[in-house]
């Protein structure tokens, strides 16, 4: 039993693997519904490189060696094809969307997860353009005359080439999905979800923007800010569990670019097991982590955490779309000081 479950990577947290074996198919569902209602997933924006191509489609997140594949719809994929002078050319992205678990066969499955894009911020595929560009406020801007209208620190500051810029503090908002409205005393933007292209650069950004200025209208694309505000996930988490005589040390780190590492240290001579894959946010303040890969070896096991000060805690575990309870539950405690 200790083989198969060290095999399965749910490492003696689980309990009673035969009671799950008598356990029907139709609880079976209902627990996996459960599991799947609890991790909504929150979308979160990825900045890098970008392969678009028929055989490979991937972002390389910025200041990591990480990367994984991308889910794009028809229209984002020819979109970001038509933008490239060559098959295969890295771009910049910022892409907004959520993790998924990579499938078992196919080009996808060499990545630790697929990263389902619901909306492309920026894609540049001119020179110029890169992560070593600092990130960007949210902005609209357009061309003949060039001109930009930043939010920044709750002003809406105006740039016309050959006027000096004008600033007004923001006295109204309102987000949805599909649309953002700013507005100030004499200023007003008014940004809505498509595609738009940069008729000056190879460019597409993710959004349409009215301006009025003064009663004056321009027209042009914007682009969000882009920040990923779900970052302070990131830390080192370590937590013991008693397996017998030997117990168990369990640590979880999570990386800026999304990796998550899980590794299992027993108190005696066996050698450490290692899973990787990544992390994401819940809609419900909570911590999706999915695990690819176990010793290197395909297996989906998930977990979600709730976060209470320094520590973390699970209760379950999904293991290849199968649900187990975690024996007395597993709490990680923070390693790093903040």
């Amino acid at each position: 039993m200790r083989t198969s479950l060290l095999a399965l990577g749910a490492l003696l947290f689980l309990s009673g693997c035969s009671q799950h074996n008598a356990t029907n198919s139709s609880k079976n569902a209902s627990q996996k519904n459960h599991l799947s209602e609890i991790k909504t997933p929150h979308t979160f924006m990825l900045r890098g490189t970008v392969i678009i191509g028929h055989e490979s489609q991937s972002i390389q997140p910025c200041g990591s060696d990480q990367q994984y594949w991308i889910n794009l719809s028809p229209k984002q994929w020819q979109s970001g094809n038509d933008i490239q002078s060559s098959p295969y050319q890295p771009m910049y992205g910022e892409l907004i969307g959520h993790f998924e678990a990579p499938p078992k066969g196919g080009f996808a499955n060499d990545y630790p997860a697929r990263f389902v894009v619901s909306q492309i911020n920026t894609l540049v595929a001119g020179e110029g353009v890169s992560c070593q560009r600092s990130i960007q406020p949210t902005k609209a801007f357009g061309s003949e005359p060039f001109w930009n209208l930043q939010v920044v620190n709750g002003e809406l500051i105006f740039s016309e080439i050959g006027k000096q810029k004008q600033a007004q503090t923001i006295t109204e908002q309102q987000f949805d999905i599909n649309k953002r409205v700013y507005q100030s005393r004499d200023f007003s933007l008014t940004m809505t979800k498509g595609i738009c292209k940069d008729t000056m650069v190879e460019s597409i950004y993710g959004w349409n923007s009215e301006v009025t200025i003064n009663d004056k209208k321009y027209q042009g694309c914007a682009t969000l800010a882009a920040q990923d505000t779900t970052l302070n996930w990131v830390n080192t988490y370590q937590g013991t569990s008693p397996v017998g005589a030997s117990g168990l040390t369990i640590g979880l780190t999570l990386n800026a670019d999304h990796s998550a590492i899980t590794t299992y240290d027993y108190n005696t001579d066996e050698p450490q097991l290692v899973e990787t894959g990544v992390w994401q946010a819940t809609r419900d303040n909570k911590l999706h982590v999915l695990m690819s890969r176990h010793q290197r070896q395909y297996m989906i096991s998930e977990r979600v955490f709730s976060k209470d000060g320094e520590k973390i805690s699970a209760k379950e575990e999904q293991v290849n779309g199968v649900l187990f309870p975690i024996q007395s539950g597993l709490t990680l405690y923070s390693t790093d000081s903040k």
